[in-house]
């Protein structure tokens, strides 16, 4: 399976600015080279902060730009959205009985899981009220078959102080419960801006910097530098051995042809 993962694309309303750019701009650079390259890809999902602040006019947009986009898409919440004007928008999303936007999607990998772990009105997430639950007896259903999961907050720390206070709430009896159900081969997330991938008892998780803004990592600071890096976005090769997760920037820039310049491995320079 090949399978396009974007996250924190953060639109905001036509004809406004974030951080004295476009959202949406970034947004369609990144689908133009999506369907340049990988309009062969069974999936795209989108792992949260659709929009900056939830205005349902962002959502509108979003979904008139999404149009373009060549390969079939899932859409997920983060802190930054809105569950409401998200549903007005896009009407044929799944939800659950509690009415989160958490459904699956049977691929010829197997098993997705797409979470809602927005918690309207504050940064960090959660699987309460049901959700935790709705989780673990889908992972059931499935007990012998690989799952995937796909989630807007990080649901491990990623070891940096700045999202510490936007984790995903009691994160680790949810990563407890995960290793436990035994076949979840990898987890997907946004949220964080940067790009990172690890494992948690064995359980590999990658997360890209996404669409929008991206930070500078530190390791002892809490705050947090933001920028205008390139858009970037993962393209996940998934068979029967294994994840393999590649990660593309949407730039042209200081690309050079090497393959003429003379050997690069081996003899000498």
């Amino acid at each position: 399976m090949k399978l396009i993962h974007l996250t924190d694309l953060h639109l905001v309303p036509p004809g406004a600015m974030l951080f004295g750019f476009d959202p949406a701009d970034r947004l369609r650079e990144t689908i133009n080279r999506i369907n340049r390259d990988h309009a062969d890809a069974e999936l795209c999902v989108v792992t949260g902060d659709l929009t900056d602040e939830g205005d349902a006019a962002a959502y509108d947009l979003l979904r008139d730009v999404l149009q373009e986009l060549r390969v079939p898409t899932r859409l997920l919440l983060g802190n930054h959205d809105h569950r409401g004007h998200f549903l007005k928008a896009f009407p044929d999303e799944p939800c659950d009985e509690n009415g989160f936007v958490q459904s699956v999607h049977e691929s010829s990998a197997g098993r997705l899981i797409f979470l809602d772990t927005l918690v309207e009105g504050f940064g960090h997430g959660s699987l309460t009220d049901g959700r935790l639950e709705w989780l673990l007896a889908r992972l059931a259903e499935v007990q012998a078959s690989p799952v995937y999961l796909f989630a807007h907050h990080q649901l491990q720390p990623i070891g940096l102080p700045h999202f510490e206070p936007w984790n995903t709430e009691n994160w680790r009896q949810i990563m407890q419960a995960i290793v436990a159900a035994g076949n979840v081969r990898h987890i997907f997330h946004g949220h964080v801006h940067v790009d990172v991938g690890g494992s948690w008892r064995g359980i590999p998780f990658s997360a890209s910097r996404g669409v929008a803004h991206q930070i500078i990592p530190h390791f002892t600071r809490r705050d947090a530098d933001f920028v205008e890096d390139a858009p970037a976005f993962d393209v996940a090769l998934i068979d029967d051995d294994g994840v393999l997760v590649h990660r593309f920037e949407v730039s042209d820039r200081n690309v050079v042809a090497v393959s003429e310049a003379g050997p690069l491995l081996g003899g000498t320079q």
